[in-house]
């Protein structure tokens, strides 16, 4: 299992400097700055598990640099220790004010991991004030079964970069993620995917005239656990809008779906 947290470098204003450590607006997303997941979802083995939170209330040295620390422990049904990250020196710069320091995290589940109830916890510390905050809460590893995973937001195809839920009128975008636990046709080998992407507006509406799609059967390894896939969408008017993909397993009959939230403002 790999951890890697991925602060940002955009925050903290010198007001509020006596004021007590926070912790704040703790959500699951798609992927690295993406969109809310739903809360209770769970995640499949082969999956990435990404939380999103602020920390508000560090204290800025004389140069608006914030020194913190942040842990994170996470145990499974039984107590014991899934994962661990002992206490990661960071520092961040004042650039834009604002009083909170946006952090995301992912944790990335091995195709063995045991499905159950896991529970977390990150405590993050001041490290000029000596004051801590901490955030917990409980997720779900799921069976292992055919699904979408590894879901994210990109501003190339290359997948380099990741990309908000947010965009602007002209950007494209790139929705990258991954089959699993597929079935393979017992002559070919090979899996038979067909996988839909179709766009709705906020009134539910489709954008377009009927959903674009593609068929996985040919050219992948047998040693292949994962197959890796992308639509790529333009944004052409401002807007909310959500992207629907939908992955039909044609050996198994199973089917799996996502929906990925999008906001597009106007070009200023």
């Amino acid at each position: 299992m790999s951890f890697a947290w991925l602060p940002y470098i955009v925050l903290l204003l010198p007001a509020a400097q006596d004021a007590t450590l926070e912790i704040g607006n703790a959500r699951s997303t798609y992927g690295y700055l993406g969109a809310a997941k739903k809360i209770g979802a769970g995640t499949l083995p082969g999956d990435a598990a990404y939380f999103t939170f602020e920390i508000k209330n560090l204290k800025l040295d004389a140069g608006g640099k914030a020194s913190y620390s942040i842990a994170i422990e996470i145990r499974d049904e039984q107590g014991k220790v899934f994962y661990e990250q002992k206490p990661y020196n960071s520092v961040a710069q004042n650039f834009l004010g604002g009083n909170s320091l946006p952090c995301s995290a992912h944790v990335e589940v091995p195709f063995d991991a045991k499905p159950g109830v896991v529970e977390w916890k990150v405590t993050v510390k001041d490290r000029t004030t000596k004051q801590t905050a901490s955030v917990s809460g409980k997720g779900k590893i799921l069976p292992a079964d055919f699904g979408l995973v590894q879901v994210g937001l990109f501003a190339e195809p290359e997948a380099r970069v990741p990309m908000s839920a947010v965009g602007v009128v002209g950007d494209a975008t790139y929705l990258r993620f991954s089959a699993v636990n597929f079935g393979r046709d017992k002559e070919t080998k090979q899996p038979d995917l067909l996988v839909s992407m179709r766009i709705l507006d906020d009134q539910g509406k489709q954008t377009m005239a009927k959903p674009i799609t593609a068929q996985i059967n040919a050219n992948v390894n047998a040693e292949d656990r994962t197959v890796p896939l992308q639509f790529g969408v333009t944004l052409n008017r401002a807007g909310r809008f959500t992207v629907e993909v939908t992955a039909e397993d044609r050996v198994t009959g199973k089917t799996s779906r996502i929906l990925y939230g999008i906001r597009v403002l106007p070009l200023e």
